[in-house]
Parts: structure tokens; sequence; C-alpha cells
């Protein structure tokens, strides 16, 4: 006897393991921030990003997991408050893949930056 599954068990299987890795991901790297948040919670909060994220046209896992994780660091509503990336995600010339590599340059520029700028500042409070 084979046992077969739905459609729909599949989709839940792929849900639960997509989440279960951003949920780790999050944690692993975030674990101060994400300590608030129980993984239920957590996992709730990410998977109502990813479901923006296909609104956008993210339909794979790794261009909705880095819209997911880009609410994350940069809080709900961003592809709203941040003109660029309202810009960027709206737009219909670019692929998902040029998306998610946008909002991943982006991250990493502002990170970048405020890095630079606290070691700037810790460098000056130095005698």
């Amino acid at each position: 006897m084979v046992l077969g599954f739905s459609p729909a068990q599949y989709e839940a299987i792929g849900r639960s393991s997509y989440l279960d890795r951003l949920v780790a991901l999050i944690r692993g790297n975030f674990p101060r921030p994400a300590e608030a948040m129980d993984d239920e919670a957590l996992a709730q909060a990410l998977w109502e990003e990813t479901e923006l994220a296909r609104s956008y046209g993210l339909e794979d896992e790794q261009s909705a997991a880095t819209f997911a994780l880009t609410a994350w660091l940069l809080g709900r509503g961003f592809d709203h408050r941040i003109p660029a990336l309202a810009q960027i995600l709206n737009s219909n010339e670019l692929s998902p893949g040029q998306k998610a590599q946008a909002m991943r340059d982006f991250n990493l520029l502002l990170f970048s930056t405020l890095e630079g700028q606290r070691t700037h500042q810790t460098e000056e409070v130095r005698p």
C-alpha cells in the first residue's frame, strides 16, 4: 500500500518546512529581538509577510523569504514606507529574482552604512 498526499497536504508540509527554516534563521542571527515572540507567533508574522510578497509577484521561496526577512529587519510596512523599495516591488519590469536581489542589496547597504556610522561614533568617543 502506498500513501498518497493531497496537494493541500504537500503545501502544508512545504509551508511548515519553509517557516521552520525562516524562524531558525531569525533566531540564529537575531536572538535578542526574536526572543520577544514565541515560534508560533514568529512563524505567523513571517507567513503574513510571505503572503504579502506574493502580491508583488514574489512567488518562489527565495524571493518570498527575502521579502519576509526584509520585513523582519525593517519592520512591517517597509514596502510602503521606503519609496525606493516600493518602486522596486511595484515594478513590472523586474523579475522576482531581481526584486529580491534589490532588497538584499538595499539591506546590505543600509546596515553596512549604519555599522560604519556606529564604528565611527565609537572611535570618536575613545580618548
